[in-house]
């Protein structure tokens, strides 16, 4: 009986960017039946979690069924080779080899994954160069309190996009393309910040986004009404600036915020003429104190550490009320809670 298994050489790295670029509709945990996997069909890698999906073509042609992705992700990624040969054996696992080494992922043979519950968009409109780095942005305050499930999204509007998550908010002005406001889950939007996307889609249920490489993103739109922000964006105070070299502050004390579960944080605190930077995680903490022209009571609040970064590298204008800070530059508003600090930062040398 004649061998039909197909056998195809490939390279490792593109594979890896190809299941790299998709990774956003993988689930950890498999609550649709191959949502945790990567899919092939005619040609395609395809993922899907429910809230996002993603489709491109792949250079793994030929192959039909499902593979775990955290499997192999993680055996990709460990080997050196440049190319692999690629067959499904016959006991229909996906089998690789490289010099010296080879190594199978088992295979479903049938796809289960509904995907094809995604609609497919007829039309697309281009997408601003600065709209996915406003994004990476914003979504750093969107809320993860799912008790509260309108400041998990990101409100996408035809004129701006912005997030609140009650104690800081985002709006950058930007013309989205889009016709009407629409509402993404902030978890939706992570894996879609560096995937250079330039085209906009809106379907009934789904919002999509393409990249040069036909990659298509689609996530899951909500029907609910963002509140207004208006009145939150309005602070009344007087004008600090904000201090040149924030930026590498900022950088060392995300060293530690970095390495704890979550969105990673800094304390800001603020006092008479002095700006304190803090980080700390699992394995440490750092603080720097630098000058400011802030006069007034000792405030504090927290932070994403590459918000701050941008804010000190783009705007050196603030201005501060009694209990919310503001920052406004360009097409950028961002508003936090101002808190107090505890006493024993605030003594005069900046210092515990």
């Amino acid at each position: 009986m004649p061998d039909t298994r197909k056998n195809m050489r490939l390279n490792r790295e593109q594979l890896l960017n190809d299941l790299e670029m998709v990774k956003g509709g993988v689930s950890p945990r498999e609550f649709i039946e191959q949502s945790s996997s990567f899919c092939f069909r005619d040609g395609l890698l395809m993922t899907f979690n429910d809230e996002v999906a993603c489709k491109k073509e792949t250079c793994l042609k030929g192959i039909t069924g499902a593979v775990q992705a955290s499997s192999l992700t993680a055996i990709l990624s460990k080997l050196p080779d440049e190319d692999l040969d690629v067959e499904e054996n016959d006991k229909g696992e996906l089998e690789f080899r490289g010099k010296r080494k080879r190594f199978a992922v088992t295979k479903d043979a049938e796809i289960f994954l509904p995907i094809d519950r995604v609609e497919v968009p007829e039309k697309w409109r281009s997408l601003p160069p600065e709209f996915t780095e406003a994004v990476g942005l914003v979504k750093h305050c969107v809320s993860t309190n799912e008790n509260h499930f309108i400041l998990t999204c990101v409100h996408l509007h035809p004129e701006y996009i912005e997030a609140c998550n009650n104690l800081q908010l985002l709006r950058v002005s930007i013309n989205t393309g889009l016709k009407e406001p629409v509402l993404v889950r902030g978890t939706s939007l992570e894996h879609l910040v560096h995937l250079g996307m330039d085209k906009i889609a809106l379907t009934s249920a789904w919002i999509h986004f393409k990249n040069q490489t036909g990659l298509i993103y689609s996530c899951r739109r909500y029907m609910e009404e963002y509140p207004p922000l208006e009145a939150l964006l309005k602070v009344e105070g007087h004008k600090i600036i904000v201090p040149k070299g924030l930026a590498e502050s900022t950088d060392r004390a995300a060293v530690f915020a970095e390495d704890k579960e979550g969105d990673p944080l800094v304390k800001v605190s603020l006092k008479d003429g002095m700006i304190r930077i803090r980080g700390e995680g699992l394995t440490g903490w750092y603080k720097e104190v630098r000058k400011t022209t802030y006069k007034g009571p000792p405030m504090a609040f927290v932070i994403a550490p590459e918000l701050l970064k941008h804010i000190s590298e783009k705007y050196s204008d603030a201005r501060i009320s009694k209990d919310k800070l503001k920052v406004e530059g360009g097409t950028w508003q961002y508003v936090t809670v101002l808190g107090r600090p505890d006493a024993k930062e605030t003594d005069k040398n900046g210092e515990e």
